[in-house]
């Protein structure tokens, strides 16, 4: 328990100076997986929190009936859909990552997320609409901050330059695009499979039946 609340302490130290946080994580341990992990449920719990308790004015009108599943897998799909894709792309061009270091980096990244979104949940029910324009920036910064440490986590992991870096997640994205087409079409056939197994059955059994 205790060197797990060290590695979370440690990923604030992370988000600041990433150049040695990523490398301190990787090769002298200063973090793991678990704590990667503990950081990316935070971040799911934050988005809910955010669906749940943002301000009118700032998400418009609630659903009544709020899928609280659907965040959850939509989170952890797109997180592992980057893990996958950029693994695999990696491996190709000689990255020195393992699948595990980018799913530990890709998770500590997510840290401005939960350190930016859980003050702008309070704010957004405090704020005026006049006030857009900060919740935005605010908003706005902590993708970019999420956006800045990827990259930085795939230079120290990977070992690449900055322009391999760059040309290595446009490629990641297009990855992810296709493995959701390739996830969507298999569960079409799937589904279209049933759905002729079943007219099949029926066949069957009214044949049975004269």
């Amino acid at each position: 328990m205790k060197q797990t609340l060290k590695e979370v302490k440690y990923a604030f130290y992370l988000i600041r100076h990433p150049f040695k946080g990523f490398w301190d994580i990787k090769y002298e341990k200063y973090g793991s997986l678990k704590t990667g992990i503990i950081i990316l449920l935070l971040t799911i719990i934050t988005q809910i929190l955010s669906k749940l308790y943002t301000g009118y004015l700032f998400i418009g009108p609630k659903s009544a009936h709020y899928n609280l599943l659907e965040t959850v897998l939509s989170t952890l799909s797109l997180y592992f859909a980057w893990c996958i894709a950029n693994w695999c792309l990696t491996c190709l061009s000689d990255g020195k990552g393992t699948f595990r270091d980018i799913c530990t980096a890709t998770a500590y990244s997510l840290l401005p997320f939960v350190i930016i979104q859980i003050p702008m949940i309070i704010l957004s029910n405090i704020f005026i609409l006049r006030e857009l324009v900060f919740y935005n920036l605010l908003n706005g910064l902590s993708y970019v901050w999420i956006g800045f440490l990827l990259i930085i986590s795939q230079v120290v992991t990977h070992h690449f330059t900055l322009s391999r870096t760059i040309v290595v997640i446009i490629f990641t994205v297009v990855g992810i695009i296709a493995l959701a087409i390739l996830v969507l079409l298999f569960f079409n056939l799937i589904q279209q499979v049933l759905v002729f197994i079943s007219i099949v059955i029926e066949e069957l059994m009214l044949r049975l039946s004269y």
